[in-house]
């Protein structure tokens, strides 16, 4: 009995020093070359992104529950504006329950303006200007 039990022993530590297993990578984990601060808290989170973002406006083409139709539109209306050489950011943004497909950052109502008869003209019809917060230039 001890002998089996010496022998299970014996196997399972073998198979903790295989590279596939789990207890072999904690043993070869050392904390010291991790900045434990980064890890807890990334930078990307500590920025204050507030103060990039400033209240403006944007061209506002398409309110649906559908992630997908959001989706499509967007594709289609950056395919629109590249062809017309304008530079403007389209985004899906989600107001539960519904996906909003915006265009721009526009810090004066006009230039909100000039692309939403644009639009209009392609024939998005219902495209209106919302205030928005956006990425300041």
């Amino acid at each position: 009995m001890k002998f089996a039990l010496a022998l299970v022993f014996f196997i399972t530590s073998l198979c903790a020093q295989n590279k596939d297993s789990l207890i072999y990578y904690e043993r070869q984990f050392n904390p010291e070359i991790y900045d434990i601060k980064e890890l807890v808290f990334p930078r990307k989170f500590l920025t204050d992104e507030a103060s990039e973002l400033i209240a403006g406006y944007r061209v506002q083409i398409l309110v649906t529950d559908q992630l997908d139709s959001a989706n499509s539109v967007k594709n289609y209306i950056q395919s629109i504006l590249t062809t017309a050489g304008i530079k403007a950011q389209v985004y899906v943004i989600y107001d539960p329950p519904n996906y909003k497909v915006r265009v721009g950052d526009f810090e004066h109502l006009q230039e909100a303006s000039s692309l939403r008869n644009f639009f209009i003209e392609k024939g998005f019809k219902y495209a209106w200007i919302v205030p928005d917060k956006i990425k300041k230039r």
